[in-house]
């Protein structure tokens, strides 16, 4: 079997993914651009491979008419905007993702922005070292405060669970709850505009859809406390940027921590504010969670080549 790897870098963090290919007999050949490829390069450098492992790469119809071989996306991680379903469809790929890999991860970067926003830790790093200015900003606890959550699949889920020892309250909007679960951490299943309105802290972890692009825009900023810290480490496209910037340079809300970005590398205006920690889409970066996304994406892999049920087979952008 033919395996072509885009997503940059591969087995780095282990030498466990290079071995699965060696002892499977897989042909490999991989992403030698040295970062993240175009949908251009990717149509290109594809060939005749019959399985793709993918990272966050658009996967165009160019690139699925250059690779007359290809039967299987098998994606690097839990988000699927960049997939067209109908497309692969038509030109009979199936598609699969490792969604259970990075979901630790995220939750506990989340919390790190989190606390960080809250006692200004950034803030007070980067005057301590760039103005020499030995100040104790007054940030705010994080116990005792409402934390609002849009969308509780799997990495909302992870984050109320790591949150609830800090006895904060949660007030969640998800179109399909999960009440069980809910009751487990006496979570207030409410409306997105009460979450908005009502929360100290905002965590997007919604996937990004047609009905999610711009899903925060200026309006939705607007309803948030001044007080508000937002989080969103889902996908780029979901928070409209310049909307943030104007919320956070006014003092519409106090601030916020983007980990994604419509167009990535991010080289806007939010690099700019004082109140807005930025990082490099690293939710999934631990050497833990980068080896388990690599290892189920290869073993999705094998099990295609041995004729055997995928696990975590994707057949809509859900």
């Amino acid at each position: 079997m033919k395996l072509f790897v885009s997503t940059h870098p591969f087995s780095s963090t282990s030498a466990i993914p290079m071995q699965l290919v060696k002892d499977n007999n897989i042909e490999l050949s991989v992403n030698e651009h040295g970062r993240k490829n175009s949908s251009e390069e990717l149509a290109q450098d594809i060939k005749d491979a019959e399985v793709l492992v993918a990272g966050t790469e658009k996967i165009t119809e160019e690139v699925l008419r250059n690779a007359p071989n290809l039967k299987l996306i098998s994606r690097v991680g839990i988000g699927l905007d960049g997939i067209d379903f109908d497309l692969c469809k038509e030109y009979g790929v199936r598609v699969a993702y490792t969604p259970d890999a990075p979901t630790m991860a995220v939750a506990e970067l989340c919390v790190a922005m989190i606390l960080d926003l809250a006692r200004k830790v950034t803030y007070t790093n980067n005057n301590l070292k760039e103005n020499s200015s030995w100040n104790r900003y007054m940030g705010t606890l994080l116990y005792g405060k409402t934390v609002g959550i849009l969308g509780m699949g799997r990495i909302g889920k992870s984050l109320i669970h790591l949150l609830s020892s800090f006895n904060v309250k949660f007030k969640v909007y998800d179109i399909e709850p999960d009440l069980a679960y809910g009751r487990l951490y006496n979570v207030n299943f409410v409306s997105k505009e009460e979450v908005l309105k009502n929360s100290d802290i905002v965590s997007i972890n919604v996937p990004l859809k047609e009905d999610t692009k711009d899903y925060i825009t200026l309006s939705e900023l607007k309803l948030m406390k001044k007080e508000t810290i937002l989080i969103n480490s889902a996908r780029g496209g979901i928070v409209n940027e310049n909307d943030l910037y104007t919320a956070l340079k006014e003092g519409i809300i106090s601030s916020a921590a983007i980990d994604v970005f419509e167009t990535e590398p991010y080289a806007g205006n939010l690099k700019e504010l004082d109140n807005c920690i930025l990082t490099c889409h690293m939710g999934a970066s631990t050497i833990d969670s980068r080896t388990d996304m690599e290892v189920q994406a290869l073993e999705e892999a094998i099990r295609y080549k041995n004729g055997l049920p995928l696990k975590n087979e994707v057949f809509e952008n859900a």
